[in-house]
């Protein structure tokens, strides 16, 4: 509302200005009866004509020169894009403005910044700049106008500009067990029995350490508890083949950059459990939503996949239409094939009853469900609490789950310099 009124109060000004011009070029005409008292109103109109004429030639003699290609990096690394603005022209600007931008994982532009300055004849402006990927997706970036104004500041014209680069950001793949895994139990008690299946393996006890146990085996808040180093006992609990869905339907939230971290968090689960899976063997696909809204199914072999599942995958939705193949839908297709997966693993940010009831489901089956559920990272201990008492069946039904939280996204991120071309 104030930024309106500020532009108002801008409008109302110029028009003013003009008229009091106007009117003063107008007085000699009026009290002069020779042909001079004319000579003020035509000077000023052949200058408005010469620089109006001036800014024509001036648009038509500006080149954007790009020093970059579209751009590769991964999720948190730092971009340069780098873009010169060529007056070919020996006519200076007084007054132009470009608007940089970057697109949103919806597709609409946010405008980085405006940038004023002035243009003098046959000079070369630098109007790179900088900027942290944050999140996972394809975008379009560069520079989206230059806007030119005449030498009274009266005209002004846009500039066909032709600097715009799409840019992949990409997802950190890492370790499952590096993931922020919101603790069911808030309080562990001395003697664990939980099922846990984080990084591929069972772990339905724990004994005293003994050297030559692995480190990323021990139990540190019981070790702390106990004073000694205590070792989780774990078997596989994995089987031969594994169908990861890859849920983008989620809850209602107005909060677009909470929404952009939940659709990280889901992609970067999905792939890393895919990644782990690949390490033991074993057999796998990955189903999601495309941005049809079909059901798609794939098997990634690497991260030279990922680009090209970028390109297909749905982005987040907040409450989807009826019609929309949420993990229920999908995970209700694939118990329907002939050769369905044993294990399942569904990695949802939105929990349904219906959802529910069909992991109970596979579980009747006598197949593997698991379920990850990402969070958003400013939940608090009581909504998490909520969360967790929500899947009391799965937990009757000895079915595992974990609760990520986005907060795993801020931790993974390190300082990554520089891009690689596409």
């Amino acid at each position: 509302m104030k930024k309106r009124l500020i532009t108002a109060l801008k409008l109302v000004g110029a028009v003013l200005l003009a008229v009091v011009i106007l009117a003063l070029a107008t007085l000699p005409a009026v009290f002069m009866n020779t042909m001079y008292g004319y000579l003020p109103i035509l000077f000023l109109v052949i200058a408005l004509l010469v620089s109006a004429g001036c800014l024509l030639w001036l648009r038509r003699r500006i080149v954007v020169v790009a020093d970059c290609e579209d751009l590769q990096c991964v999720r948190g690394a730092a971009v340069d894009v780098g873009l010169k603005l060529v007056n070919q022209s020996r006519l200076a600007c007084p007054q132009a403005r470009a608007s940089l931008f970057i697109s949103d994982l919806f597709g609409e532009n946010d405008a980085l910044r405006e940038i004023p300055f002035t243009l003098s004849g046959k000079e070369t402006i630098d109007l790179g700049f900088g900027m942290d990927m944050r999140h996972i997706g394809l975008y379009s970036v560069g520079l989206d106008h230059v806007e030119l104004r005449d030498f009274f500041g009266v005209f002004k014209c846009r500039v066909p500009v032709t600097g715009r680069f799409t840019a992949f950001v990409t997802p950190r793949i890492r370790p499952i067990n590096e993931f922020n895994v919101v603790d069911e139990v808030l309080a562990e008690s001395d003697v664990d029995t939980r099922v846990t299946v984080v990084g591929g393996m069972d772990y339905t006890g724990v004994r005293e350490y003994i050297p030559g146990d692995p480190m990323k085996q021990i139990h540190w808040k019981l070790s702390a508890h106990a004073r000694d180093y205590m070792t989780r006992l774990q078997e596989s609990n994995r089987q031969q083949e594994y169908a990861v869905i890859l849920d983008f339907a989620a809850e209602q939230n107005d909060n677009r950059e909470q929404l952009m971290d939940l659709n990280d968090c889901l992609i970067e689960t999905a792939l890393s459990l895919i990644e782990d899976i690949s390490h033991h063997d074993a057999g796998y696909a990955l189903l999601y939503t495309d941005r049809t809204g079909q059901i798609a199914r794939t098997n990634p072999r690497g991260r030279e996949d990922d680009m090209e599942l970028l390109r297909f995958f749905s982005v987040i939705t907040p409450e989807p239409p009826g019609d929309y193949p949420d993990a229920c839908q999908i995970l209700s297709r694939e118990g329907q094939r002939q050769n369905r997966s044993t294990n399942a693993v569904v990695v949802t940010s939105r929990i349904t009853p219906e959802l529910i009831e069909a992991m109970l489901q596979v579980k009747r089956q006598r197949r593997s469900p698991e379920l990850y559920y990402v969070v958003p990272a400013v939940w608090n201990s009581r909504e998490l609490e909520a969360a967790t008492a929500s899947l009391h069946q799965l937990t009757d039904a000895d079915i595992p789950f974990f609760l990520i939280s986005t907060e795993s996204l801020q931790a993974a991120e390190a300082p990554v310099e520089g891009r690689e071309p596409a």
